[in-house]
């Protein structure tokens, strides 16, 4: 599979034609595999994750029992709904690769096979996660990991002020300091919270029964001893395991700022320098991601992990809820990540775990709110559509812009309406200079029997040493859900390794071809390119493509970053939105700052330049922002002020990430003092209607899709 001759092409195919997966798959482990996040290209990786998605729902002893062979090979991280035999059709899984050998497509297809006989992975679909550090994997767990010692803090059980609701608020990210003096209570010794999971802290080999499946669990009892224990706070989190490296990445815990310190205290914090008195009422639940996350870059998300915790949180709320006597306890849910690419319609293979989930936690009678950011993108050119009209002569061609000295692969999506079938278009690729080429009628190979419909082409390079590959075209129906994507991925225009051929940077020009027996009339087809930005922690070496139009205007007539879309060109600001802020159960935020007339002008707030947006009028086929928080001081002074990874130190963190958890807060209060009937019947939209908002009349179409009509403060 390393091998890059044109002969081995159809050993691509052959692949994923035995073991379904999907077209990112296919290229991190088979052709593009060289490219790889670098732990997939280790010849010692022994514990693969995935998001499982199984055709119908199964309840956990149903899905627990496939996997259960005399050796064990397959594993269920900690799961909500256990008790109450809730079925489900997404299940986050580990799996072992017994072989010890490299990961091929042949090998990955015939361990999930094995893990899941029932079905098999001819009906089921897995979307691969990064693999889990040996050093905090518990692979002596059983079908489920055992239960943690917790009990409820008596001040809080027989201290609730009067009028409030217990309830939870949670947060998943990274770097998050669980000890930080903010998150405690007045009295500066009891944390305020309950659990928190480092997903990939060293286990402590003491343990054999440990409360979750890999890395750490800390409850507050725990956490409180640790800051009894430690005076000082780096050698607190290093006694934790929270400090501890994962294939090479450093923890991000160590540095003086981190993202999820801000967005947890954003959500959370009461700084004790502010006489601020901590809401008691609500407990706290801590996720804390891999060292690895900012690596999706390479096109191996976070989904696992992601829907893990979702579902630990969910889980020790419903033992913080029965500690306190608090039944059907309110939970939120913070999550300040997201993703550029993807279907844009509720439909992404996380979004629809989240919203199952959610969903049924909410039909057992239990509030449930998941909170997300719309995104930052909004001026990256990461967006662009084409429309019915702008076919000319039967073809429409745009030019996707390939940085130098770029480390990682770099994807584009290209997404067909619902229901259009694209079986009389053609798409085809032309490298700089016609250094590069490939081209592929949009019909599914006949042999493609199992999974989705799809098909699979080579990018080759013409050079001096003969024609090699050095990207992937692809087609698929998307989890058949009559949606149609193509996918673009090449190798990096400079690789890890030198002697690895490396796709010409510059202009690459996508053509679309319709046949004169296609529908001639059609909703837009839309494009999105993968995020791949260096984050300034990790330095990887990615450098972000874009599209390139002459006719997108880059800035205003006074010289400032254009906020509109000019009519002439594909490229699109508005369609920005996080890919994964679509689902039906899930709160949208996007970023805003002062007006220039006054601070905070309530009537008149501004949206931050960055804060990507849903179309304009759109009820949310594309997305929709469903309310503003402040994301920047003012247009001079960027971001907001928040804690840092130690107690005392203070940072400024720009982003919708930093919007999101502000209305996580406001929420959590809401949750904290709203009747039942009144959380019962703001359901509907997600709880929108129980924070106390600022309501933002006489919006244009362009304000509303990029402030949603409602500002929280």
């Amino acid at each position: 599979m390393n091998d890059f001759s044109p002969d081995n092409s159809s050993g691509l195919v052959t692949a994923a034609l035995k073991s379904y997966l999907g077209p990112y798959e296919a290229w991190n482990f088979g052709i593009g595999k060289p490219y790889a996040f670098s732990a997939y290209r280790r010849e010692d990786i022994k514990f693969l994750t995935a998001l499982a998605e199984h055709p119908s729902p199964k309840t956990a002893e149903s899905v627990t029992g496939a996997g259960n062979l005399p050796e064990r090979r397959m594993w269920f991280p900690t799961m909500w709904g256990r008790s109450d035999n809730v079925p489900l059709r997404f299940w986050p899984i580990v799996v072992e690769n017994r072989s010890r050998k490299g990961i091929t497509l042949e090998r990955l297809g015939a361990g999930l096979r094995e893990v899941l006989p029932a079905e098999g992975i001819d009906k089921s679909r897995f979307r691969l996660a990064f693999p889990v550090e040996p050093s905090a994997m518990h692979e002596g767990a059983g079908t489920c990991p055992a239960e943690p010692e917790w009990s409820p803090d008596p001040k809080v059980s027989g201290g609730c002020p009067p009028g409030k609701t217990i309830n939870v608020l949670a947060v998943i990210d990274d770097g998050i300091p669980f000890a930080h003096r903010n998150f405690r209570s007045a009295d500066g010794e009891r944390s305020r919270m309950e659990f928190c999971w480092l997903q990939s802290a060293a286990k402590n080999s003491a343990s054999d029964d440990a409360s979750v499946l890999f890395g750490q669990e800390y409850t507050r009892k725990e956490i409180e001893a640790l800051i009894r224990n430690h005076d000082d706070e780096d050698a607190l989190y290093a006694a934790a395991g929270a400090s501890s490296d994962q294939f090479g990445s450093g923890a991000a815990i160590n540095r003086i700022a981190t993202h999820g310190a801000h967005v947890m205290d954003i959500a959370a914090g009461c700084d004790p320098n502010k006489s601020e008195v901590p809401a008691e009422e609500t407990r706290l639940i801590a996720v804390q991601l891999p060292n690895t996350y900012p690596w999706d870059t390479s096109s191996f998300g976070k989904d696992m992990y992601m829907l893990s915790a979702v579902h630990y949180i969910l889980e020790r709320a419903e033992r913080i809820g029965a500690g306190y006597g608090v039944n059907n306890i309110r939970v939120t849910i913070n999550c300040s990540y997201g993703f550029s690419a993807g279907p844009h319609s509720g439909t992404s293979v996380l979004e629809a775990a989240i919203d199952e989930v959610v969903r049924e936690r909410r039909k057992l009678g239990r509030p449930t709110a998941v909170v997300l950011p719309s995104g930052n993108t909004f001026q990256d050119r990461l967006h662009g559509e084409v429309t019915s009209n702008d076919f000319k002569k039967g073809e429409f061609e745009f030019t996707w812009r390939v940085q130098p000295t770029d480390r990682t692969s770099n994807y584009l999506e290209i997404w067909f309406p619902e229901g259009l079938d694209p079986g009389d278009y053609s798409v085809g690729i032309e490298g700089p200079f016609k250094s590069a080429n490939a081209e592929m009628l949009l019909k599914p190979d006949p042999d493609y029997q199992d999974g989705d419909p799809r098909n699979f082409q080579v990018i080759q390079l013409d050079n001096q040493a003969g024609k090699v590959v050095v990207g992937q075209l692809s087609l698929d129906n998307y989890r058949s859900s009559n949606r149609w994507r193509v996918l673009v991925a090449l190798a990096p225009t400079e690789p890890d390794e030198p002697d690895l051929p490396a796709a010409p940077s510059g202009d690459w020009k996508i053509t679309l071809k319709r046949g004169t027996d296609a529908a001639q009339d059609h909703l837009p087809i839309y494009f999105w390119i993968q995020r791949d930005v260096d984050l300034e922690a990790f330095r990887k070496g990615n450098r972000q493509s874009y599209l390139s139009d002459p006719d997108y205007r880059i800035v205003d007539d006074r010289g400032g970053e254009a906020q509109s879309d000019g009519t002439d060109s594909h490229v699109r600001r508005f369609g920005s939105i996080n890919g994964m802020a679509i689902g039906g159960t899930s709160l949208i935020v996007s970023g805003c700052m002062p007006s220039a007339e006054a601070q905070w002008d309530v009537e008149k707030p501004i949206a931050s330049t960055f804060s990507a947006a849903g179309k304009i009028g759109s009820a949310g086929s594309v997305g929709k922002v469903d309310c503003t928080a402040p994301a920047d001081r003012s247009s001079i002074n960027p971001g907001i002020i928040g804690a840092g990874t130690r107690s005392g130190s203070y940072v400024v963190v720009q982003g919708t990430s930093v919007a999101a958890p502000l209305v996580a807060r406001r929420l959590a209060e809401a949750f904290a003092s709203r009747s039942e009937d009144e959380v019962r019947n703001a359901e509907a939209d997600n709880y929108l209607s129980i924070i106390e908002t600022i309501e933002l009349p006489g919006l244009t179409g362009e304000e509303r899709a990029r402030l949603g009509g409602h500002l929280v403060l």
